[in-house]
C-alpha cells in the first residue's frame, strides 16, 4: 500500500511539474509573440524582450542626435577643414521612414515557439536600411543662409606669377597661387542631401574637390624654369680687367638687361653690346692721341698708328653672352684685338723704338735706358705724299729676315724687315753710305726708315710683334739754335704730316712706295703675323 500511495503521489507532482512547464512554456509564446527574443539586435541596438513599439522608438529617436558637419575654406582666412555649417533634424523635417514596416517583419519572422532556445546565448541579428525623409527646401534655404555660400564672400582663385625683379634679393621669384573660396553652392547642396541620406556626419567639401582652383600652381615647370633660368643670368659676376681698371659686372647691371616676357626669360643682347662698346671707349688706347716726352726732353701729342689696347668688341659680346647664360663667376680680361705693351692711358711701356723723324735719330729703349743710338734716312719729303714717314705711335707687327722691297721702278732685297705701320717699316740700308742729316729731304727712302746694317742687326734683335715704335716731327725745332744748317722746310713738313692724320684713324695707311717680298716662304709668314697685330 505505502508503495503504491508514494507512486500516485510522484506521479501527481511530475503532472503537476509538466503542467507548470507547459503553462509558462505557453506564456512565453505568447510574450514572444509580441516581444523580441532574447539576443535579437536590429541595426545594432539589442531589441531583447521589447515590445516592436518600443523598438520602433528606440531606431526612430537616434535621428534626433544626427548632426552633419559640412567643413571647407574659411571664406576670410583660407585656412581648412573650418566648419561652414551644420545640418540638424529639425532644421530639415529629417526623419526615417520604414522602420515600423522593417520592425513588425523581424519580429513575425521569429519563431517564438523556440523562445526558450534563445537563451542560449544565440544571437540573432537584423539590418535593414531606414529610408531618410526631410524637406529639400528647408534644406537649400538652410546652405543657401550660410555666410560661406554668399557671393560676395567667395575669393576667386589667382594662379601662380612670376614677380618683378625683387631688389631685397637680387632675384626674381614664383608667387604662389591663390586659393580660392569660390564653389558652386548647387553642387554642394547636393552633396549634402547625399550626406544626409547616407546618414554621414562629416561632409568636407574641400576634400571633393568641390572649390574652384587655379590652373596655374606655383609648382609649374614653366613658372620654375623661367625663374631659374633668369636667376642664373643674373647671378653672373664677371670682374674685369680692362686695359688695367677693374670692371664689375654683376646684378646691378645685368636687372636691367634680365627680362621675363610672357614667362620667357629674355636677354637684351644689344644692352651687353653696348656695354662692350662703352667700355672699349673708355679704357682702349687704340688709335687716341698720346702724350710723349721725347729723348731731348719735349713733350708731344702724337696720333696712333698700329699700336694700342684695342677691344674686339664682336668677339667679346659673343663671350661675354655666353658667360651670362652660363650664370659663370669669373674674373678676366676682354678679348683684345690688339695689345700694348703696358696697362693704362700710358701704354707704350720703357721698351721702344724712337724715332726723331727732324734729327733722323733714333733710340733703342730697353727697360727705360738706352741701349742703343743711330742715324736714319726716312721717307723724302719733296716727292710724293706718300713717300713723307707718317708720325705717331705704331708697334712693330712682325720682323722678318732676307726680305725683297718692291716698288713700281724697284726690287731691292734687304737683311731685316721690321714693318710697323702697312707698308712703312725699319730695314737695312746697305746701298747708302750715309746717314742722318737732311738727306731724307731730297733723297730720302720711300717712307720707311733707312738704317745702317749693323744697327738694323741689333735693333732686329731687340724688337718684336707689338714692340712700340714712336715716330715724330718737331713742330719747333728744340736744337734750332744748335742746328742753324737744318732746313727750315722740316717744322713745315711736320705741320703737313699732322694734318693727314686723324685722332682716331684707324685705316690702312696710304701704302708707300716700298713693299716687302720674302724669300721662300717669307711672305707667308709676314701674312700671318701682320694678322696676329692687326686683329
Amino acid at each position: 500500500m505505502k508503495h503504491k500511495k508514494r507512486t500516485i503521489i510522484l506521479g501527481g507532482l511530475f503532472s503537476l511539474a509538466l503542467i507548470i512547464l507547459a503553462v509558462i512554456y505557453y506564456k512565453g509564446v505568447m510574450f514572444y509573440q509580441v516581444h523580441f527574443l532574447p539576443n535579437t539586435y536590429i541595426n545594432g541596438v539589442d531589441c531583447s524582450d521589447l515590445e516592436a513599439e518600443t523598438v520602433i522608438t528606440m531606431l526612430d529617436t537616434r535621428m534626433e542626435q544626427y548632426v552633419l558637419d559640412v567643413t571647407g575654406r574659411d571664406y576670410k582666412e583660407g585656412n581648412t577643414k573650418v566648419v561652414l555649417g551644420k545640418i540638424l533634424p529639425e532644421d530639415i523635417q529629417l526623419k526615417f521612414a520604414g522602420t515600423r514596416e522593417a520592425v513588425l517583419s523581424f519580429l513575425e519572422q521569429q519563431e517564438a515557439y523556440k523562445w526558450f532556445q534563445k537563451y542560449s546565448n544565440q544571437k540573432m541579428t537584423y539590418t535593414f536600411e531606414q529610408s531618410i525623409n526631410f524637406n529639400e527646401e528647408l534644406l537649400e534655404n538652410i546652405v543657401k543662409s550660410w555666410d560661406a555660400c554668399q557671393k560676395e564672400n567667395m575669393q576667386k582663385p589667382e594662379d601662380a606669377y612670376i614677380s618683378q625683379y625683387q631688389e631685397t634679393w637680387n632675384r626674381y621669384e614664383v608667387v604662389d597661387e591663390t586659393i580660392g573660396t569660390e564653389f558652386d553652392v548647387d553642387v554642394v547642396i547636393e552633396l549634402i542631401g547625399d550626406a544626409v541620406r547616407n546618414q554621414e556626419v562629416l561632409l568636407d567639401i574641400e576634400a571633393l574637390n568641390c572649390y574652384e582652383e587655379a590652373s596655374v600652381r606655383a609648382d609649374n615647370e614653366v613658372l620654375t624654369g623661367a625663374v631659374e633660368t633668369a636667376n642664373k643670368w643674373l647671378s653672373t659676376c664677371v670682374t674685369y680687367d680692362w686695359n688695367g681698371t677693374e670692371v664689375k659686372l654683376d646684378f646691378n647691371i645685368l636687372k636691367d638687361w634680365v627680362s621675363l616676357e610672357r614667362n620667357i626669360p629674355v636677354l637684351d643682347v644689344e644692352a651687353v653690346r653696348q656695354f662692350v662698346k662703352k667700355q672699349a671707349a673708355a679704357y682702349d688706347t687704340y688709335g687716341k692721341k698720346r702724350s710723349f716726352t721725347t729723348a731731348l726732353g719735349v713733350e708731344l701729342m702724337l696720333p696712333s698708328g698700329y699700336y694700342g689696347w684695342k677691344t674686339d668688341t664682336e668677339a667679346e659680346t659673343e663671350e661675354l653672352i655666353q658667360l651670362i647664360y652660363e650664370g659663370a663667376a669669373v674674373q678676366k680680361e676682354p678679348k683684345y684685338s690688339s695689345v700694348a705693351q703696358k696697362k693704362g692711358s700710358s701704354d707704350i711701356g720703357n721698351s721702344y723704338v724712337e724715332a726723331d723723324l727732324t734729327h733722323q735719330h733714333l733710340y733703342l729703349y730697353q727697360n727705360g735706358a738706352i741701349v742703343l743710338e743711330t742715324d736714319f734716312v726716312s721717307g723724302d719729303m719733296t716727292s710724293k705724299p706718300g713717300n713723307v714717314t707718317p708720325e705717331g705711335v705704331f708697334g712693330v707687327a712682325y720682323k722678318t729676315t732676307n726680305a725683297i722691297l718692291r716698288g713700281e721702278d724697284y726690287r731691292t732685297p734687304v737683311n731685316y724687315w721690321m714693318p710697323y705701320y702697312g707698308n712703312y717699316g725699319m730695314h737695312d740700308a746697305t746701298w747708302r753710305n750715309e746717314f742722318g742729316g737732311d738727306i731724307y729731304i731730297t733723297n730720302g727712302s720711300h717712307g720707311c726708315i733707312n738704317l745702317p746694317l749693323d744697327k738694323a742687326a741689333q735693333i732686329y734683335k731687340a724688337v718684336f710683334a707689338g714692340f712700340p715704335v714712336i715716330c715724330y716731327y718737331y713742330e719747333v725745332d728744340p736744337l734750332a739754335n744748335q742746328n742753324e744748317g737744318v732746313d727750315d722746310n722740316v717744322g713745315e713738313n711736320d705741320i703737313i704730316g699732322e694734318e693727314n692724320w686723324d685722332e682716331d684713324v684707324e685705316d690702312e695707311p696710304e701704302n708707300s712706295e716700298e713693299e716687302e717680298e720674302s724669300y721662300e716662304d717669307g711672305e707667308e709668314e709676314q701674312v700671318e703675323d701682320q694678322e696676329e697685330i692687326e686683329g
